[in-house]
């Protein structure tokens, strides 16, 4: 009688003879490397780990994979800031890591908070002519929320892309790990 094989050695049979590029071992260990840093920041951002020792670990987990790309850090650091939230967190881990393009951030983080509150009254204003145009309601007791005006939340839409986009452009021009 014939041996029935599982599916796993079925597999293994036919893939014996494929083995991974240098390139594709690279991506790997960076992806690998990418998902540990994420617990790491993680676990520094719940406070139960302090700058020094984040660095530590980042660094061991560089030398365990062989990663010599420092900006990853720096990069996923940034991906974690969110421009409408407080980042003073990650900015202050970036001013020990990487402190050429922390001053950098925070600029666009305020021109981008500025952009932001510009647009929200400007929604309101457009709200409130709206309201008297239409229905005839004024007065200083009006105040309209111009989150829930269509043409706001698109440009605060566009806003928060264009500012992420800034943030990760700062990064990728000067986002060495010090």
């Amino acid at each position: 009688m014939g041996e029935i094989k599982s599916t796993l050695d079925l597999v293994m049979e036919r893939t014996r003879h494929l083995s991974l590029s240098d390139e594709e071992k690279t991506r790997q260990r960076k992806e690998d490397f990418q998902k540990r840093l994420q617990g790491l920041l993680q676990r520094y951002a719940d406070g139960a780990l302090t700058e020094e020792d984040l660095r530590e670990k980042i660094e061991a987990l560089q030398a365990e994979l062989k990663i010599e790309d420092t900006t990853l850090a720096v990069t996923a650091v940034a991906g974690r800031m969110d421009p409408d939230r407080d980042n003073r967190t990650w900015l202050d881990l970036l001013a020990v890591f990487a402190p050429a393009v922390c001053g950098a951030l925070e600029a666009a983080l305020k021109v981008y908070r500025r952009q932001r509150d510009d647009s929200l009254r400007e929604g309101a204003e457009r709200l409130r002519s709206r309201l008297a145009q239409d229905h005839g309601i004024s007065g200083t007791a009006v105040a309209p929320n111009p989150y829930k005006d269509p043409d706001c939340q698109a440009q605060l839409a566009r806003l928060r892309q264009q500012a992420k986009n800034r943030l990760a452009a700062l990064v990728d021009e000067g986002g060495q790990l010090a």
